[in-house]
């Protein structure tokens, strides 16, 4: 998938948008979704198989998070045509990004200059929209706290913060509170 096709998939199937997953999708996957879950974020954008012997380049799908009953959180993964999306809304956005962990792999390739030392996970401090240099396209950037191992680094950072384009991130599964 092209850098600009990617953009307008992630443009539509944000990470932490909410959904709500159609009755018949949730029923095909009681394997996974428990009875009553019907709604839930999106974590990432998926490949999907092709159906068939032809090759489907542009087939794709959405992990969804949701809260299980007992309040842990798991995840399922469904065809965009089983899901319906919210209207997209920043303020929900940062509301339901605030303190969530991604994986942000250092990488020399995203013109991002990382300290030594620094974690390929971040925290979600702030998300906001930003057009791009191009045209009228709105791209979600977060702001990361990254930690910083101190005993690795020469000048003794122990928090690295930095903003990012959020198709550079991986949102993770929430882990259950204790």
């Amino acid at each position: 998938m092209s850098l600009d096709k990617l953009r307008a998939v992630m443009r539509t199937y944000t990470p932490g948008r909410r959904v709500r997953i159609k009755d018949e999708a949730a029923e095909a996957r009681r394997d996974r979704v428990p009875e009553g879950v019907s709604e839930g974020l999106i974590l990432k954008v998926v490949p999907l198989p092709s159906p068939s012997d032809v090759v489907v380049t542009d087939a794709y799908g959405v992990e969804v998070e949701f809260e299980t009953a007992s309040g842990a959180f798991d995840s399922a993964i469904f065809g965009t045509d089983d899901i319906e999306l919210e209207p997209l809304s920043e303020s929900r956005l940062r509301d339901d990004l605030w303190r969530r962990t991604v994986n942000f792999p250092r990488s020399s390739g995203i013109g991002i200059d990382f300290p030594p030392g620094a974690s390929d996970y971040g925290v979600i401090d702030d998300a906001h929209f930003r057009k791009d240099d191009d045209g009228p396209y709105q791209d979600l950037y977060v702001s990361l706290r990254v930690p910083v191992d101190p005993a690795l680094n020469p000048h003794g950072i122990t928090v690295f913060h930095v903003e990012a384009d959020f198709i550079q991130c991986v949102l993770l599964l929430r882990k259950t509170s204790a």
